[in-house]
């Protein structure tokens, strides 16, 4: 299986790959160099990217819509050699104090690593760039940049994504970096469009998003909610989830009329050109869900966009409405509509920020009082 993917999911691909006994080839870097590799044609079969990175593939049908898959999110951390002390860098000056005290300081390219772009900012806003100029090591990515540290001796130091950190044998993670320094990555895993081996493509990214991958995500560094397509067997933990939220908003399912789709997930969604996807949690429990519904062939509807009480605050709203977006642009859709009530005021708070405008529909589900939607 050939990859291009950031350095951040090296460890998971690797772990997950000799459970399956699949040999893994290809690029594993900075995820600016990466992407540059897959638009200039470099032959692969996934594509891990960030999130963003993988959106825009998926709209312009670069990658197969179907099989995208967010991993999980990863924080930006600090490191340094095994056995040394573990330096305070939980506040500001702290942080900027293990920085000073540090006889190198090592992490990835500025230019096209996200750890990097981000740790150049960083250094800038303590200010403390032309200091530590001398100091800075800098490597093409996360990985090389945690091995050479590793092999440096003395005092040094490190920020990289906490995946690479403790995928590299002889340093140690910190913590991650600071509030109102820190940084989350969402990395997501994507067929390729040009693979010559799709099936088996989109069988291993299933396979990292999935439940059994669900420990060896975790022990990686991956944190916070996986992304993936709905399994057919997960239509009661669905229809559950959107009752328990109905509820929660005085509304009330309607499982002979609007909710007949949750019957049969595949039957209703994938079978027609659609899809359905599933978050879920470290606890292996699924929070959220959205569904794309083709209505013709210009015309899709977001349905089913729902997220637990205790999952809201993380931005998963967010990432399920733009995996749903860069679906229906990668399928060729044109429009997307979709209904709502009233009540649900985040949710529409949230379609009016992605660019949706009222429209007026003839009919409205029984619980729906308005309609948007998105020229595409």
């Amino acid at each position: 299986m050939k990859f291009l993917s950031g350095g951040a999911a090296q460890g998971l691909v690797g772990a997950v790959a000799r459970a399956a006994k699949v040999e893994v080839e290809g690029h594993f870097g900075a995820v600016g160099a990466m992407l540059d590799k897959f638009k200039a044609g470099e032959p692969c079969d996934i594509a891990i990217l960030t999130n963003a990175q993988v959106a825009d593939l998926t709209a312009k049908a670069l990658v197969i819509p179907e099989t995208s898959a967010d991993l999980g999110s990863v924080p930006t951390a600090v490191a340094v050699l095994e056995g040394a002390e573990l330096p305070d860098v939980s506040n500001e000056s702290a942080l900027r104090a293990a920085m000073l005290a540090a006889d190198g300081i090592y992490f990835p390219d500025p230019a096209r690593a996200t750890a990097g772009i981000h740790f150049a900012k960083v250094l800038e806003q303590l200010g403390i760039r032309a200091q530590v100029e001398s100091r800075l090591r800098i490597h093409p990515n996360g990985a090389t940049a945690m091995k050479a540290m590793a092999e440096a001796g003395g005092n040094p130091i490190g920020c990289t994504q906490a995946t690479e950190i403790l995928a590299t044998p002889g340093v140690r993670l910190v913590q991650p970096l600071p509030h109102g320094f820190d940084l989350e990555t969402v990395y997501t895993a994507a067929v390729a469009a040009g693979s010559s081996q799709a099936k088996s493509a989109a069988q291993f990214v299933a396979r990292l998003a999935g439940e059994e991958a669900r420990a060896a995500r975790i022990k990686a560094g991956f944190r916070g909610f996986a992304i993936r397509a709905a399994h057919a067997d997960e239509a009661g933990e669905v229809r559950e989830l959107v009752r328990h939220v109905l509820d929660e908003y005085g509304l009330s399912a309607d499982p002979q009329g609007v909710d007949a789709d949750l019957e049969d997930i595949d039957a209703g969604y994938a079978e027609r050109g659609g899809f359905f996807d599933v978050a879920v949690g470290p606890d292996g429990e699924i929070a959220g869900c959205c569904g794309i519904y083709p209505l013709d062939a210009q015309t899709c509807e977001l349905r089913k966009m729902y997220v637990l009480r205790d999952a809201r605050g993380y931005g998963l709203g967010g990432r399920l409405l733009r995996r749903a977006l860069a679906f229906a642009r990668g399928r060729g859709f044109k429009r997307v509509e979709l209904e709502t009530a009233s009540v649900l005021k985040e949710a529409i708070a949230l379609y009016a920020g992605a660019g949706f405008e009222p429209i007026r529909r003839a009919h409205l589900a029984e619980r729906c009082d308005q309609a948007f939607a998105l020229t595409l």
